[in-house]
């Protein structure tokens, strides 16, 4: 506590030099101004309802360097695989706040319970970028973004496998716009689909959330709040088998305060993850709480714009599995840290740089740098080149768990750490935006279980390299996105990993047929990998997959639009990972009402 005290009195002392914020977002408490963000490799994509991604794994298909992989139809656990990396080295937040469930074993983020219909929009960090976000971004960082809007809207769907759904967005301005409010609920169910192939019974799903957002505006003060509150059913089963009594219930609640004035930018938040799977009379809970805070001030020496902050947060985790596997975990612990970043323009030259410094109850600190080079070639091209660093933390169960087959947690275990190089062109001429970029990351230290405990490898380090392309063209009436990965991932043993593909790619074209018709189609190509086979657990070679889904908008008046989708036109029958059935062809339409 006094560590936290003197922190929050040095930044506090500092103030009184404070310069207006030239700039409001969210992840502006840490970063000095939009500038920062010219030499990170950063993708802003959106949850499109009117194309039927709605939950934040299939949002982040549309970026060919993050792959996602969902154990069956909607509504099963997703694994996200960054640039090659491991699917528990991507961070994800809400406004810059991280939400990681602590009560995981090994810290993996479930991007297949989440519908982000909430959000304003998605930006897609890639590289370690532990500097700008702390523990547990590695490879990466998934940022969904809220705030208030400014119209109200119902919707209602219906679709394959007996789907139906619905929204609401109601907003409001008081006191001459110096107060705004709005309050989203969205609902979806479905009969779904059997997640083994030719199983008898279908695993559905349901899904609730209810999002309020306000925005104030009071003297030199801006404040936001954000509340989310999200429950996601579905249905289970076992091993290569039907089990009809089998259910997962995750309920998530998120709670958040931003306050940014000239002096300084206040960011208060805490979050719980509440999980439970029940299989028969057998009930197992999983609970995981965080506490979060973070204080910055951003001003500047001469050329020099820089932030310095603290963030802070109490973490716990408490699971208990019964039955025939019994495995637990019961602690908390706290984490501080301190950061700078700063910016610096000369000519047509631009460096970014910032460091941070972790210090956790649990385990060693950890020091995290990031640099940044911009050169502008002229209005059109802009070369880059940087280097940024990340980290895992150990996770609770990791450390301290037990199950009654012997295991037990290494409370000396250090952190997963990595370093990526990176370097590339970014072009911007009207109508047209691309940007290349060839990286290299090496992930060391990396934790594996084996003789009933976690350890830290270190003979070794996970490699990846790649190189990854994106772009967005608009032509009279015509929008195309295209985005390709190519990639070579490798563990500690040169050996390559699974479910990384060689080359993937996300190409979407729009076309307004009229004023009131646009027509839209998306191609997603998943090349060729290694996986596991579902009962021998021998590595199989895999070969490439690839879907397309398509679909429509019309505006039948100022008021209404309605919107249909096909999806997996060409009837592929895949199963990612091994030994989990895919959907085939469905369709979704939906009516929107606004007023």
């Amino acid at each position: 506590m006094t560590k936290l005290l003197t922190i929050i009195f040095t930044l506090s002392t500092a103030l009184s030099y404070a310069k207006p914020l030239e700039i409001y977002l969210p992840i502006m408490s840490i970063l000095p101004s939009e500038q920062s963000l010219s030499t990170v490799n950063v993708e802003t994509v959106q949850a499109d309802s009117y194309q039927n991604k709605k939950i934040i794994g299939d949002v982040l298909n549309k970026s060919a360097s993050f792959q996602t992989v969902r154990s069956g139809p909607l509504g099963q656990n997703t694994s996200v695989f960054t640039r090659g990396a491991n699917s528990n080295h991507t961070l994800f937040l809400i406004n810059g706040s991280p939400i990681t469930d602590h009560s995981t074993t090994n810290g993996l983020f479930d991007a297949g319970v989440d519908p982000v219909t909430y959000s304003s929009s998605v930006d897609l960090f890639k590289g370690g970028q532990g500097t700008l976000f702390g523990p547990n971004a590695v490879a990466g960082a998934v940022n969904i973004n809220t705030g208030v809007s400014f119209h109200n809207e119902a919707e209602v769907t219906y679709g394959s496998n007996n789907t139906t759904g619905g929204s609401v967005t109601l907003s409001n301005s008081i006191g001459s716009g110096n107060h705004n409010f709005t309050v989203n609920t969205f609902k979806e169910k479905s009969d779904g689909i059997s997640i083994y192939k030719n199983g008898a019974e279908s695993d559905g799903y349901n899904y609730n959330t209810v999002n309020l957002n306000s925005l104030h505006y009071l003297g030199n003060s801006v404040i936001n709040t954000t509340i989310i509150r999200r429950n996601a059913d579905a249905d289970l089963d076992g091993s290569n088998a039907d089990d009809t009594d089998y259910t997962a219930s995750a309920k998530f609640y998120f709670y958040q305060a931003r306050i940014d004035n000239p002096y300084f930018n206040l960011v208060l938040d805490t979050n719980q993850h509440d999980r439970e799977y029940v299989n028969g009379t057998e009930i197992d809970s999983y609970d995981s709480s965080t506490k979060h805070m973070r204080l910055s001030h951003t001003n500047d020496l001469g050329p020099i714009d820089f932030t310095v902050g603290t963030d802070i947060s109490n973490y716990s985790a408490k699971f208990d599995n019964k039955g025939s596997y019994n495995s637990s975990v019961d602690k908390s612990a706290e984490n501080i840290a301190g950061f700078v970043n700063f910016d610096i323009n000369h000519n047509s030259w631009l460096m970014n740089a910032g460091a941070r410094r972790d210090d956790n109850s649990l385990h060693s600190s950890v020091n995290t740098y990031r640099l940044g080079v911009g050169y502008l070639v002229n209005d059109v091209f802009t070369l880059t080149a940087g280097t940024n660093t990340g980290f895992k933390a150990p996770s609770l169960y990791e450390m301290y768990g037990a199950d009654n087959y012997g295991y037990t947690g290494n409370p000396n275990l250090t952190e997963e750490k990595s370093v990526t190089y990176e370097t590339g062109i970014k072009t911007k001429v009207e109508g047209f935006e691309s940007q290349f970029n060839i990286f290299t990351t090496r992930v060391s230290d990396q934790i594996s279980y084996g003789n009933s405990t976690y350890s830290n490898d270190t003979d070794g380090a996970h490699v990846t390299k790649g190189w990854e392309f994106s772009s967005t063209q608009s032509m009279d009436d015509t929008r195309l996105s295209i985005s390709v990965t190519g990639l070579s991932a490798q563990d500690s043993e040169k050996k390559e990993v699974t479910r990384r593909p060689k080359l993937s790619s996300y190409v979407g074209i729009e076309q307004d047929i009229s004023e009131k018709l646009t027509l839209w189609g998306t191609y997603n190509y998943y090349g060729n990998h290694r996986d596991i086979h579902p009962t021998t657990y021998a590595t199989v070679n895999m070969e490439y997959q690839t879907t397309l889904d398509a679909g429509f908008g019309y505006t039948v008046n100022e008021d209404v639009v309605v919107n249909g989708t096909l999806t997996n036109i060409g009837d592929l029958e895949y199963e990612r990972p091994y030994g989990y059935n895919q959907d085939g062809p469905a369709f979704n339409i939906s009516m929107k009402y606004l007023f």
